[in-house]
């Protein structure tokens, strides 16, 4: 896989909002462009590897300005939030059972971009929503509402690709919803899933909602921007 050589231009802390351009100023143009607008699901290894590519030199980026410019608590906080995409990378850019298992399941997401993308912004609102609520409501039953949003969001995915593509496809983009959206606080939530969170409510409001995989890495860049304004 392709590494991501150039040196990384001199953070400025305070101006998150330039993270992005600055991340790709020493890249190709085509690299640097790729990094702004990428949508395209990667169709071939070779595309595979330029995502890798243009994945860790993000986050190389982001871990500089969080390091020399971000509190440990804050840190933290965006570490947890960029799990669930790191080890979805892990598998993708050194796995190469995994990136032949996705390349056959390409056709599947080509499939439910739109869908993709429109239920991306019905999660992300849930999402902020519940954290809106976060004094007027106890740590568990917040627990518990977080890991039924990320089922109804597993859910979701495998329900919609299951009426257009493969059993198999469908699974393995449920898999790769699971992977999306776990984040260090919630990894128990599987024990927790089953149980309660079947046909609740909060599984029928995020129906259809699911995280855009062709945006990983512009939004873990924009994570760093919203903390720090």
């Amino acid at each position: 896989m392709p590494s991501a050589d150039g040196a990384i231009s001199e953070t400025v802390c305070g101006r998150a909002g330039q993270l992005l351009g600055n991340c790709f100023r020493n890249f190709t143009p085509t690299v640097a462009i790729e990094a702004m607008h990428a949508v395209k699901i990667p169709d071939s290894l070779e595309e595979i590897n330029k995502r890798c590519l243009i994945f860790n030199r993000g986050m190389e980026c982001v871990r500089q300005y969080l390091k020399q410019c971000v509190n440990a608590r804050q840190r933290k906080i965006i570490e947890n939030e960029v799990y669930g995409a790191q080890k979805l990378y892990e598998f993708l850019c050194y796995d190469p059972v995994f990136q032949r298992e996705f390349l056959r399941h390409k056709n599947c997401f080509q499939v439910v971009h739109l869908e993709w993308d429109h239920c991306s912004n019905q999660f992300t609102g849930m999402l902020k929503d519940e954290m809106a609520r976060i004094t007027k409501q106890s740590i568990n039953v917040q627990y518990v509402n977080f890991c039924c949003a990320r089922y109804a969001y597993e859910n979701c995915v495998y329900n919609s690709a299951r009426f257009i593509c493969k059993p198999d496809s469908a699974l393995f983009l449920r898999r790769i919803a699971k992977l999306l959206s776990t984040d260090k606080h919630f990894l128990n939530c599987d024990s927790i899933e089953g149980e309660l969170c079947s046909g609740g409510p909060v599984s029928r409001m995020v129906q259809n909602s699911w995280v855009c995989y062709a945006t990983v890495v512009p939004l873990l860049l924009m994570v760093v921007s919203v903390v720090m304004q």
